[in-house]
């Protein structure tokens, strides 16, 4: 694997590089990083030249300007700022939850850059009526991050993307006991961190991630980004949404459909739930391989 740094503006940063053959960019979601693909990458590198990539202010892509901003467009010129990096003319391009609604954007604004894409759950709930029950639940992670309680919104994200969770992640006690656990987790990580001198292991990075992930990300992706369906349903670049087959019913699913129907575009089904390629890798990486290879050439 090489590892590179992209400066963009506002932000350095960090991508990952493995495989040999045709380019396939995974772009990961709200407090995520390239390690959420580690279980895929290896197998899809026997096809594609996969990258992975820290999008801006997550993990170890730093912002480099104060109040960077975060906005879809912004990081989809991100995206395309990888490729120029590389030298890369079009990709294949997935991407999951938030960076599905950054895969969105490249379709609108960068069509002629991608091979083909799948736009897997992208949790756009500001398509849905003001009291449907998955805008509801958003709202209600969203204000948790924006009263501070990180940790709280953190387990209540987790037990949103968990097929089946335990039952303590579903009650706001049981939520608020896993975020004071967490809190200490985190302490004393970074006590021993001082010691051993170690890197954060990709857990502690996602979760130090919380902080820009519901107070800023969640509001910029899920409420005020309006996705251009005129450009959507003109734009040249092969694509389809994706959903989950264990997903009905999340705030991620529904929105989906939504889009599919509007614009007349495919909705594929991918294996277990919101990460599949956590959950299902292999299952994940057969049927992303058939999905990428099915576009026209």
């Amino acid at each position: 694997m090489m590892i590179d740094s992209v400066d963009v503006p506002g932000a350095r940063l960090h991508v990952e590089r493995a495989g040999d053959g045709p380019a396939l960019l995974l772009i990961s979601g709200g407090g995520g990083d390239a390690g959420m693909y580690a279980d895929v990458v290896p197998l899809l590198a026997g096809t594609f030249t996969v990258i992975t990539y820290d999008r801006r202010g997550n993990s170890r892509s730093p912002f480099t300007e104060p109040d960077a901003p975060i906005a879809m467009a912004r990081q989809a010129d991100d995206a395309a700022a990888i490729l120029d990096h590389y030298g890369l003319e079009r990709v294949y391009l997935f991407g999951n939850s938030g960076g599905a609604t950054i895969a969105l954007e490249m379709v609108a604004r960068h069509p002629d850059r991608l091979l083909g894409a799948v736009v897997h759950e992208p949790p756009l709930v500001q398509l849905l009526p003001a009291d449907a029950p998955e805008r509801r639940e958003i709202e209600r992670i969203g204000r948790l991050g924006r009263d501070g309680h990180l940790m709280r919104a953190y387990a209540a994200f987790g037990a949103m993307t968990l097929p089946n969770p335990p039952r303590m992640f579903l009650s706001p006690t049981g939520q608020a006991v896993i975020a004071a656990g967490t809190h200490l987790m985190l302490a004393a990580g970074d006590l021993a961190r001082k010691l051993n001198r170690r890197e954060p292991d990709a857990m502690t990075r996602q979760l130090r991630n919380a902080e820009l992930a519901f107070r800023r990300e969640l509001p910029a992706c899920c409420f005020d980004y309006r996705p251009d369906l005129a450009a959507l349903a003109a734009t040249t670049a092969p694509w389809c949404l994706a959903t989950g087959r264990d997903s009905v019913g999340k705030p991620y699913h529904t929105p989906a459909h939504v889009l599919s129907e509007r614009l007349g575009i495919p909705c594929q089904e991918f294996p277990g739930g919101h990460l599949p390629f956590m959950q299902h890798p292999e299952e994940f990486t057969k049927t992303l391989t058939t999905i990428l290879e099915g576009f026209p050439a």
